[in-house]
Parts: structure tokens; C-alpha cells; sequence
């Protein structure tokens, strides 16, 4: 029930703030900005911009100055803000889920005093499906396109396109736009797979034929090989690194990201301790191996430290974020992780 309510959390606080994000990046349009070159030309040339600015903010419907100087500085300064508030809130959720699932592991592994008894296999099995969930519903990044047009006056600067993008939402996109073929293979190995693994797994861990146990193993071990989320996740952060170089294209990775590389690890792992547990092998011996007490303390003192240092952390990149001075960034250009969720210092 906390993984369940903490996931909800998450996901609704992270929705809110992709969507701060769209509307900071929808304000600064072309028409705002343009609104602001134009009565910038006229200071700098009052003759000409007498004669042609009123003509051509009348033509091309531009807002007046007060209008998109309003919505350029407190606007965006209101959104920013919103922007932090539901950052922290999902960061703090976050810690608590990553912080839930480590303590429910311990307990069980300390219980069984194994790495590889159901128990542990069925904990982990359902953490990896609350991560799963999350980085798949979740946004996985924010792309934007901001172009500068030189000028006499200053640079034109503003947001051409923008787009929030989750995993599901690709998937979804690319169903719905005709492109089955990439679509469906994408439903396939990275969201139906991964389903199918976690409900055998599941069943393993429930089940008491060590026959068919081992014929689901070898299955599971068998068609992990095809799973194509290791492949996508990379294939993201591929194309994250690729947009940053250039220039008028910026990108923000989500949180969504982080959860489905977390599920990758989680999944992955999973599948190895069940390969070579005792719960499909033909014999118990594995399984009979009981944990020393020096590794339960050591474990025990990593997951003290990893709370007090991620609630430290969390605490230093969030919450004191929301206690500063909000000033909205002069360009679109400007605008990255630091503008949008990290300390402004940073």
C-alpha cells in the first residue's frame, strides 16, 4: 500500500510539473517576444517604428507590451514556482518509495538470511513492477526548440516547439500516427515482456513443482534476452545527449527515465537470483547458504547511511530550492535543469 500510494504520488506531482514546464515553454512564444522586439525597435528607432510597429503588431495579432511583459516576468515566475513545489513533492515521495522498497528488502532478507528465497524474489519482483509502472506513465523528458534571429536591436529569441514525452506516450504516438511495425515491437519487448516476466516470476515464487519451476526459469532466463527495455532506455539517453548538441535544442531527462532504468537493474537482477536459486534448481543446496552476521550489518549500515544521504540530498537539490528567489530566465536558451527544479547556485 505505500509503494502503491507513494507511485500515485509520484506520478500525479510529476505530471503537475511537466505541465508548468509546457505552459513556461508555450509563454515564451513568438508572439510574446515578438511583441517585445517590436517595441524595442520603435525606442531604438522612433521614426520607422512609428511608421511600421503599430502595422505590424495589428498584422501579426501581437499582445501589448504590457501584456507580454506580464506574461514573460510574473507569468513565468508564478509557473517556476509551480514548477519547483511539485519537483520537491515528487522528489520527496520518491525518497520515501526508494526508501520503503530498501527496508522491505532488508527485512525479508534478514528474515530468510538469503539473497535468493521467494520471499526476496517475490519483494523484489514487486518493487521492480511499482518502478516499472512509474517510468512508464510517468514524463521520460522535455524537449524544446528555441532559435535566436539576429537583429539590430538584440537577438529574437523564443520557443519554437516543445514536446513532454513519456514512454507510453511514444508508444502510444506511434500506434495511433500508422507506424505499427515500430510501435508494436516496442509494446512488445519493452512493456508486454516485462509484464509477462514479473507474473511468471510471481508464480514461481508460489508455486512448489520444481519441475515446472525449472521449465519457467529456463523460460524466463530465455526471453530476458529479448527484452528490449536496456535497448530503449539507451536509445533515450542516446538521443538526450544528441539533442544537447545542438544548439537551439534543449532536452531535460524525467523522472520517468530514472524509474524505468531502476526497473532494468531491478528486472535483470531478479532473473539472475531466480536462475540460480533454489526454487528452480534441481536441488535446495543454494538455497540451504544462510548470510553471515557481518554481511547483515554491513547491509544494514549501507541502508542507514543511503537514507540519511539521499533525505540530505533531497533536502539540498528541493526543498530549500522552493525557499528562494524565483527570477524567470531571460531567454528560453537559458533554461535547463538548474532554471527549472535545482538550486538557482547551481
Amino acid at each position: 500500500m505505500g509503494g502503491i500510494l507513494s507511485a500515485w504520488g509520484i506520478l500525479a506531482h510529476t505530471q503537475a510539473s511537466t505541465q508548468a514546464i509546457e505552459r513556461i515553454l508555450s509563454t515564451y512564444n513568438l508572439k510574446n517576444e515578438g511583441a517585445l522586439a517590436v517595441d524595442r525597435y520603435t525606442r531604438e528607432h522612433p521614426i520607422l517604428g512609428t511608421l511600421f510597429g503599430s502595422p505590424v503588431k495589428r498584422e501579426l495579432e501581437l499582445p501589448s507590451h504590457d501584456d507580454s511583459a506580464q506574461a514573460l516576468g510574473s507569468g513565468i515566475k508564478s509557473l517556476l514556482r509551480t514548477v519547483r513545489d511539485e519537483s520537491s513533492a515528487a522528489a520527496w515521495r520518491s525518497w520515501f518509495l526508494i526508501n520503503l522498497s530498501l527496508v522491505y528488502v532488508f527485512t525479508i532478507v534478514s528474515l530468510e538470511r538469503s539473497f535468493m528465497a521467494r520471499a526476496v524474489l517475490f519483494a523484489l519482483t514487486s518493487i521492480s513492477v511499482v518502478f516499472f509502472v512509474i517510468g512508464i506513465f510517468a514524463p521520460a523528458m522535455v524537449i524544446w526548440t528555441a532559435p535566436s534571429i539576429a537583429m539590430e536591436s538584440g537577438n529574437l529569441n523564443f520557443v519554437l516547439q516543445h514536446e513532454v514525452r513519456g514512454i507510453a506516450a511514444i508508444i502510444e504516438e506511434l500506434l495511433t500516427s500508422g507506424h505499427w511495425i515500430i510501435g508494436g515491437f516496442l509494446l512488445l519487448f519493452s512493456i508486454l515482456t516485462p509484464l509477462t516476466k514479473a507474473s511468471l516470476t510471481y508464480f514461481i515464487t508460489a508455486s512448489r513443482s520444481k519441475s515446472l519451476n525449472f521449465k519457467i526459469g529456463q523460460l524466463l532466463h530465455t526471453i530476458g534476452k529479448w527484452s528490449m527495455a536496456d535497448v530503449f532506455v539507451a536509445g533515450v539517453l542516446l538521443a538526450l545527449y544528441a539533442l544537447k548538441a545542438q544548439e537551439a535544442t534543449k532536452s531535460i531527462p524525467c523522472l520517468g527515465l530514472y524509474y524505468f532504468m531502476g526497473y532494468c537493474l531491478l528486472s535483470m537482477t531478479t532473473t539472475e537470483l531466480l536462475v540460480h536459486s533454489g526454487v528452480v534448481a534441481e536441488n535446495e543446496k543454494g538455497a540451504e547458504k544462510k548470510l553471515g552476521r557481518g554481511i547483515m550489518i554491513g547491509f544494514f549500515a549501507g541502508l542507514i547511511f543511503f537514507t540519511s544521504a539521499s533525505g540530505l540530498y533531497t533536502y539540498q537539490q528541493y526543498t530549500l530550492n522552493t525557499k528562494e528567489t524565483v527570477t524567470p530566465s531571460s531567454s528560453p536558451q537559458k533554461l535547463n535543469n538548474a532554471d527549472l527544479v535545482l538550486p538557482a547556485h547551481q
